[in-house]
């Protein structure tokens, strides 16, 4: 059951989803040079689109899955590739690293969510023998200012539920990023996760939202959000 629901959710997501996302950025956003962070790279799908639209692109890519790097490294030399994680401050912490690596997360996961428990009968239960390790955590803010990066044209944030968590890190750098695309949560699964708070916080640092991509059959959406100048 676990493989082919990964079979179908693949083919939608590389065929459907994904592919909606780069036409709607190929014919909405014009980049020039621009500078990208990929929090939350996994394999590097959305790394390799934004690499093949923005060819002058220089990609910052955030996976704590080691064994993710070398997979995003042969996308091309503008992307730098870091092994750790990002959240509130800089720190080491656990993370829930499922059996499948779509779902590792920093979040805390809620064990009574209904859509959790579908999952789990989906996959056969395969969460229920998932483990923790301890990562790296760095803040945007910490990371940015350590690399002397002052602006970030488009950053890009899926990290299964602790997407406010990256965006509290990035108080200071969050005034010189153009546009944003993060996963929005539509499910219970995860304990502390607040999809108001997220807009509550988008909206204060004047980001309005552009559009919205709905996963087929799934619980989550795209969205993508731009920076409106006072």
């Amino acid at each position: 059951m676990k493989n082919l629901f990964l079979f179908f959710y693949n083919l939608i997501e590389d065929y459907y989803h994904f592919k909606r996302i780069k036409v709607y950025l190929s014919k909405n956003i014009f980049l020039q040079d621009p500078v990208i962070f990929d929090i939350g790279s996994h394999k590097g799908k959305m790394v390799k689109i934004m690499s093949d639209l923005y060819q002058d692109a220089l990609i910052y890519c955030f996976e704590p899955n080691k064994s993710m790097n070398s997979s995003l490294k042969k996308i091309g030399n503008n992307i730098k590739v870091y092994n750790y994680a990002v959240g509130q401050k800089n720190e080491e912490k656990k993370i829930f690293v499922s059996k499948i690596d779509l779902t590792n997360t920093l979040s805390n996961v809620n064990k009574k969510s209904t859509y959790l428990k579908i999952k789990n009968l989906i996959l056969s239960k395969t969460n229920e023998k998932a483990s923790y390790k301890k990562i790296r955590v760095v803040s945007l803010n910490n990371f940015c200012k350590s690399k002397k990066i002052k602006q970030i044209d488009f950053l890009k944030i899926d990290v299964e539920g602790y997407e406010h968590k990256v965006l509290l890190g990035a108080k200071n750098i969050i005034k010189n990023v153009s546009f944003i695309m993060l996963e929005v949560q539509k499910n219970d699964m995860y304990s502390e996760y607040s999809k108001e708070k997220i807009e509550d916080f988008l909206k204060k640092n004047n980001f309005i939202l552009l559009k919205t991509f709905n996963f087929p059959f799934m619980f989550f959406k795209d969205c993508i959000y731009r920076k409106v100048q006072n």
